[in-house]
Formats: structure tokens, sequence, C-alpha cells
């Protein structure tokens, strides 16, 4: 940092202060409310339960066969 002239040390200054305002949450408490809500999800993910393709408008219906 000995090379920053004092507008890049403003700005980085800018910055460390906007970082200070974000929320932060401990990853021992965020992990389980996203495993939490990763289960509540399983059942809509088409990719975890093909059911779920059923109810999706975009999924095409016939496969393309290359001859």
């Amino acid at each position: 940092m000995d090379e920053l002239d004092e507008d890049q040390l403003k700005n980085h200054v800018e910055s460390l202060k906007q970082q200070l305002k974000y929320n932060r949450v401990n990853t021992s408490v965020s992990v389980p409310e996203l495993i939490k809500w990763m289960e509540e999800k399983m059942t809509e993910d088409p990719f975890v339960n093909p059911d779920a393709l059923k109810d999706n408008p975009w999924v095409e219906s016939s496969k393309c066969v290359i001859l």
C-alpha cells in the first residue's frame, strides 16, 4: 500500500466502510439454515425429483434424434 496515492487510499477506505455495513452471519449459523432451506426445496427441484419436470411447461416433450 506504500505506492497508492491519496485518491486510491480514499477509495479503499470508502470500500472498507461499505463492507462494514454488511450484516454478516457466522457460518455455524448460516450453514444449518441453508441445509434446512435446501431440504425444504428438494421436492421442487427437477434435478433431484424428476416428477417436478411434469409441471414445467418449458421441458421439451420429445427427444431430438439425429439420423
